[in-house]
């Protein structure tokens, strides 16, 4: 990125597209963790 400021409505749409799949594997990873504790606590 060399300075620019404005972003396009294509580098938005990326940038969310970016942001769900980030925050997908971050929730699939959190779901496995608290399922797993579950699982070892019983």
């Amino acid at each position: 990125m060399t300075g620019q400021t404005a972003m396009t409505p294509e580098q938005k749409r990326n940038n969310r597209r970016m942001g769900l799949t980030l925050a997908s594997i971050a929730a699939i990873f959190f779901i496995g963790f608290v399922v797993r504790m579950l699982w070892l606590g019983h």
